[in-house]
């Protein structure tokens, strides 16, 4: 942690919040370093906004006396957790991972919410950045690659690239060489990764060119600004940039179903992790989400492999592994929706069921 900041005593904090004591960079408009570690999912800093299912999981931890230090920097790492992130979904099986372990195993930014508590408390330094940007633009470069092959998907970063572009044309080549110049050039820069994007995306959408819409948004706030160490402004960029100049590919289609495919991509992967993390809270062997629903970038064998992976990450029950996975389950199921619209999460309520299961019954 950084000198001079620390986390307050817990019998201090406010269930559902952290606060975070000392330090140069506190919360900009949190008087005292106070965090709403909720605000992922319900966009509001009043708890009288919360709704049934935070309150219940508010009330579990209560019953629990205590956390340790590394089970609050857990609940912490978990509040910046975003579905349009790059390290979505792999950003679940880190906190699988953390939740199984009891403290966190990864310094990386899962998203950007969080509103820089872990920040404030010395993680996410230049440093572990750097790292994160390298480990997932490799990702990135190894999924454009198996793509130029034409080999299956076998992650679901390679099936995310797979399906932004479709099918091998041409001028998809060109423009997934293009960003692989820059992604393996050793610099990385999301400045140049920003400028081949989104000219293949003005160029084939013209006056139709509207940054408000997701993953547009991000060639028009911090896609290409940069600190002073070379990092970029928001994490997300340069996952979102490429994202975006990756289904501009396919804009000769009805644009708004395009847009759609960004979405789906997320709720495919929201569901099947979901599936995976309540089968864990009720004791029963997760159903891959291939089995309930047709899916377009969950392939079978990455189905199959989801609950596997999440179930040895959580191990053996206990009631402070049930909150923070109760947590997770909360924030998969509510985090980053767009404007109410319906999710196919909202269609299988063997989905969430253990959220309220599980904790009702201790």
């Amino acid at each position: 942690m950084a000198v001079g900041a620390r986390l307050v005593a817990y019998e201090h904090v406010p269930t559902g919040f952290e606060v975070v004591i000392g330090g140069k960079e506190l919360c900009p408009g949190s008087p005292g370093g106070i965090w709403n570690l909720w605000w992922n999912v319900q966009l509001s800093d009043d708890p009288e906004a919360w709704d049934s299912e935070v309150r219940l999981v508010n009330e579990f931890q209560k019953n629990l006396g205590g956390l340790t230090e590394d089970q609050r920097l857990v609940r912490a790492h978990m509040a910046e957790f975003c579905r349009v992130s790059p390290l979505f979904p792999e950003a679940v099986d880190i906190l699988c991972r953390e939740i199984g372990a009891g403290r966190m195993v990864k310094p990386y930014k899962l998203g950007c919410e969080g509103r820089n508590l872990l920040e404030s408390l010395g993680f996410h330094d230049g440093d572990s950045m750097r790292e994160q940007r390298i480990h997932y633009l490799e990702e990135y470069s190894e999924a454009l690659r198996r793509w130029l092959s034409g080999g299956a998907p076998r992650t679901p970063m390679e099936a995310k690239v797979s399906g932004f572009l479709g099918d091998v044309t041409e001028s998809k080549e060109a423009l997934v060489n293009d960003i692989l110049s820059h992604l393996e050039s050793g610099e990385r820069s999301s400045q140049q990764v920003k400028e081949t994007c989104e000219a293949e995306c003005r160029r084939r959408m013209g006056g139709a060119f509207d940054t408000r819409a997701r993953p547009l948004h991000c060639f028009d706030c911090a896609g290409g600004r940069v600190s002073e160490g070379g990092v970029p402004e928001c994490p997300c960029a340069h996952g979102t940039l490429i994202d975006a100049g990756l289904l501009c590919t396919r804009v000769n289609e009805d644009w708004r179903s395009v847009l759609k495919e960004y979405r789906r991509f997320a709720e495919e992967y929201v569901l099947a992790y979901a599936l995976a993390v309540n089968s864990w809270l009720e004791g029963v062997k997760a159903k891959p989400v291939t089995s309930l629903m047709r899916c377009v970038y969950v392939t079978e064998d990455i189905a199959r492999q989801i609950p596997v992976r999440a179930h040895a990450s959580l191990g053996e029950w206990d009631d402070y592994k049930t909150w923070l996975a109760a947590c997770l389950l909360k924030t998969l199921k509510s985090n980053q929706r767009w404007h109410g619209v319906e999710e196919p999460i909202d269609g299988f309520p063997e989905a969430s069921s253990g959220l309220l299961k599980r904790l009702e019954a201790r």
